[in-house]
C-alpha cells in the first residue's frame, strides 16, 4: 500500500485492559486467518483522539484486505466475533469493516463488516467513507498513516458527498433530511479544522474551535446546526437548506486555499 507508512501499535493507555486484550488478540488472530490477504489492521474513532467514552463509545476498527474475502475467511472471521462475543463485552461495541486496498473511497468496491448492531459479518458495498482516512491519517495511536496526498483527497472529497447529499434532500421534509441537515454543517466545521490542524477532532470540538474561528456571519448556522443534532428530529425548511448548502461552499473554498498553501516545515 503505496500512501500508506506503518508504525507501532500505540493503544490508549487509559482504556479498559479487556478492551486493550480484545484489540491485541484481534491483530494476532486475523493475521493468521487472513494471512497474505491482510494488508493492516487500524483503530479509528473516538478511541484514537482522546474522546472514548466506556459507556457509549463504539469500538471503530478497520481492516484492509488486498482482495475481497472468499469463503474461508468469512466464515473463519464470523466465528471469531460469536466465538470472541462470549467471552469479551467489548465485542458488542466493535464496528469493523474490511476494505480492498486502493479501492477506500470506491462506492462500488466489495466490503464486510462486523457491526455491533447485527452481531454477525456480512457483505455489502463499501460507503467509500473518507473520514475513516482523514482520522487514520492524523491519528497516532493507529497501525498505519495516511500520506498527505491521500489526507487532502479525503477532505475534499467528503465535502462533495455533503453537498451531493444536501441537493438530494432538497424539498424532504423527513426527520431524516433534518438530521443530515445538521451533521452536513458539523461535518464542514470538523474538515475544515482538519484543513488548517491536519488532525481530527469530535463534531462538538470541532464546533467549539468554529464558532469562535469563523466569520460572524456563519455562527447563527453553526449554532442552529448544533442545536438540530440535539433535538434529533424535525423539519428542514428553505432557509435550513440554503443556509447549510452556502455553509458547505464557504469551506470547500477555503479548505482548497488552506491546502494550496505550502505545509510547514
Amino acid at each position: 500500500m503505496a500512501d500508506i507508512l506503518q508504525r507501532d501499535m500505540n493503544l490508549p493507555q487509559n482504556i479498559p485492559k479487556d478492551l486493550s486484550d480484545l484489540l491485541e488478540v484481534m491483530a494476532t488472530d486475523f493475521s493468521a486467518i487472513l494471512r497474505e490477504n491482510l494488508v493492516g489492521i487500524y483503530l479509528w474513532g473516538s478511541l484514537t483522539y482522546q474522546a472514548f467514552d466506556e459507556a457509549c463509545s463504539d469500538v471503530d476498527c478497520i481492516g484492509v484486505t488486498r482482495r475481497d474475502l472468499d469463503e474461508r475467511e468469512f466464515s473463519e472471521l464470523d466465528d471469531w466475533f460469536k466465538n470472541k462475543g462470549e467471552h469479551n463485552r467489548w465485542v458488542k461495541r466493535i464496528d469493523m469493516r474490511f476494505v480492498i486496498d486502493q479501492e477506500f473511497l470506491d462506492k462500488s468496491s466489495r466490503c464486510c463488516g462486523f457491526y455491533h448492531y447485527t452481531g454477525k459479518l456480512l457483505r455489502h458495498g463499501s460507503d467509500g467513507n473518507p473520514i475513516i482516512w482523514m482520522n487514520i491519517g492524523s491519528s497516532g495511536i493507529t497501525l498505519w498513516q495516511v500520506s498527505d496526498q491521500c489526507f487532502n483527497d479525503a477532505l475534499l472529497l467528503e465535502l462533495n458527498y455533503l453537498k451531493e447529499d444536501l441537493a438530494c434532500n432538497t424539498g424532504d421534509r423527513s426527520d431524516k433530511a433534518f438530521i443530515h441537515n445538521a451533521y452536513a454543517v458539523l461535518t464542514a466545521c470538523r474538515i475544515l479544522y482538519s484543513a488548517r490542524h491536519r488532525a481530527l477532532v469530535s463534531k462538538d470540538q470541532a464546533y467549539g474551535w468554529a464558532m469562535e474561528t469563523v466569520p460572524p456571519i456563519w455562527r447563527a448556522t453553526i449554532l442552529g446546526a448544533r442545536e438540530n443534532r440535539l433535538k434529533n428530529r424535525g423539519s428542514t425548511t428553505p432557509e435550513l437548506e440554503e443556509d447549510a448548502m452556502r455553509f458547505v461552499e464557504f469551506v470547500t473554498a477555503e479548505v482548497k486555499q488552506e491546502l494550496g498553501r505550502p505545509t510547514p516545515i
